[in-house]
């Protein structure tokens, strides 16, 4: 009976009408985030990429995971098929083709296509330097991926004016975004509470003090004070609260306030610019675009 009442629960919500501009500014804003991430790390290009740099590609290959293409691998595929192309060619046409299926993919035009192989060229070069990778680069794999599988083309784009191709609102599929995110905060402070510096606030003093991170501001004057505990502990509630509060109408915008919050708290104090940028994003495309239309009519009424 439980198991009937949840997947019809599940049904109702997905049937659930939703303004249909979230995919629209989740296309839009996903690749133009990818673009200004990819257009940021140009003045250091050469030395992450070519064999001038910090460590050259065929060594940093050895320690690859041996499934994705990475360019030195790619290179060596296509030597197979008798295609000889040098190294420094292969790369010059990836630092072409990337922002160029990006700047198609905000346009809308051959939406999918442009979806692909925008994600194929990102897996490819973040591979490439896989030992410099962090959280951001994971979510923009994902958040690509989904623009390859969401309809993403259906508003507002070349592809729907030249092409006719039907608007769609996309329910399904931001149920599927919604459930993701979910998953990932819920498990994000799952992973924090059951450390003892995540409880005792020494958590966030370490990473503001780490060599990996930088602060705009520094917060040295809080020391002895409860603001590191109170962090901590606001931070893990934040995230575990995730899935309840952001799908309840009545506290979303409160708990997408505090979402917000704590992602600026990590740009400004520990650097994370991108990596806030997009968590922020991610959440916007998923629990207020989506209900902005109802909103206000709810507001009107």
């Amino acid at each position: 009976m439980n198991i009937s009442v949840s997947i019809t629960t599940i049904l109702n919500r997905i049937q659930q009408p939703v303004n249909a501009n979230w995919l629209f500014f989740y296309r839009i804003n996903i690749a133009g985030f990818a673009l200004l991430h990819f257009m940021a790390i140009q003045p250091d290009f050469a030395d992450l990429y070519s064999y001038k740099g910090y460590v050259y590609p065929d060594i940093m290959n050895t320690a690859a995971d041996g499934i994705s293409f990475t360019l030195v691998s790619l290179q060596a595929a296509l030597s197979k098929i008798s295609l000889h192309i040098g190294y420094d060619t292969l790369l010059l046409f990836c630092r072409i083709a990337y922002p160029l299926s990006l700047l198609l993919l905000i346009a809308g035009l051959f939406t999918r296509l442009s979806a692909i192989a925008a994600l194929f060229f990102q897996l490819l070069l973040i591979q490439s330097i896989h030992l410099y990778q962090y959280g951001v680069d994971g979510f923009t794999t994902f958040a690509l991926f989904y623009c390859c599988v969401f309809p993403v083309g259906s508003v507002y784009s070349l592809d729907s004016r030249w092409f006719n191709t039907p608007k769609q609102d996309g329910a399904i599929y931001l149920f599927l975004l919604q459930a993701h995110l979910c998953i990932a905060y819920f498990f994000s402070g799952f992973d924090k509470i059951i450390g003892p510096t995540w409880r005792n606030g020494e958590a966030i003093w370490k990473a503001l003090h780490s060599h990996n991170y930088y602060s705009i501001f520094s917060l040295d004057f809080m020391a002895g004070t409860p603001f590191f505990f109170i962090s901590c502990w606001l931070t893990m509630l934040l995230e575990l609260g995730y899935f309840v509060f952001m799908n309840m109408r009545a506290a979303r915008k409160c708990w997408l306030t505090g979402i917000i919050g704590l992602h600026l708290f990590i740009a400004l104090f520990m650097g994370l610019f991108f990596f806030s940028g997009l968590l922020i994003t991610l959440s916007l495309c998923a629990y207020y675009v989506p209900y902005m239309k109802s909103e206000i009519l709810n507001r009107k009424s």
